[in-house]
């Protein structure tokens, strides 16, 4: 029975080599891959005002926190020079897309972490993810900011207004997307053990 019982345990996934897997693998690149598309294609077509929020940078913030800080900065770097090649920003968004997803990444990822928690808790985590990302989207713009008024010289006190709409927006994003993006970067590792899922070293 016991030898029985150890052929029957799930196969960790990082042993699982099949197309599923990949797919999984290629999730995070594909999200941003979109993500930059409708940014430069389809949401100008619709809506160019003040109060857009590029969804690459939601993107990044969802993959730091849900994947980790080192996630966070490949695909931030990826999706901010995708976004400078196409926008002409001169690397600004890369270094943005880099620092916050690196940061929310050191923050609030949690190895452990299970998309249903305990109701005591999940009200407060909740808060936690659209306090660090309303912080850190302001103080990325508020630093592209400061780059551009050495250029304009111009400081008017709705561009303070329009950075604050624009990191709530941010925040309300990524916290309506994040179960969407649990289920496209992690899918059914939820259900495997923290001692299963996470691989220090091979």
């Amino acid at each position: 029975m016991l030898r029985f019982a150890l052929f029957t345990l799930p196969m960790p996934h990082y042993l699982d080599y099949g197309g599923t897997n990949l797919l999984r693998r290629l999730s995070p690149l594909l999200m941003i891959l979109v993500c930059v598309t409708l940014d430069t294609t389809v949401i100008p077509v619709f809506y160019g005002g003040v109060y857009t929020v590029p969804l690459t940078v939601v993107a990044v913030f969802l993959i730091g926190m849900l994947m980790g800080r080192m996630s966070g900065l490949l695909y931030g770097t990826i999706g901010g020079l995708l976004i400078d090649i196409t926008t002409g920003t001169l690397g600004m968004m890369t270094f943005f897309f880099m620092a916050v997803g690196f940061t929310i990444g050191l923050i609030l990822y949690n190895p452990g972490e299970r998309l249903r928690t305990a109701r005591r808790h999940a009200g407060r985590k909740r808060v936690q993810r659209v306090v660090w990302v309303f912080a850190l989207y302001a103080l990325g713009e508020l630093a592209l900011f400061i780059i551009q008024y050495f250029n304009t010289a111009d400081l008017r006190p709705i561009y303070f207004v329009n950075i604050g709409i624009r990191s709530l927006i941010c925040a309300a994003l990524t916290l309506l997307l994040r179960p969407v993006a649990y289920a496209i970067l992690l899918g059914d590792n939820r259900r495997v053990p923290t001692r299963h899922r996470e691989v220090k070293s091979f």
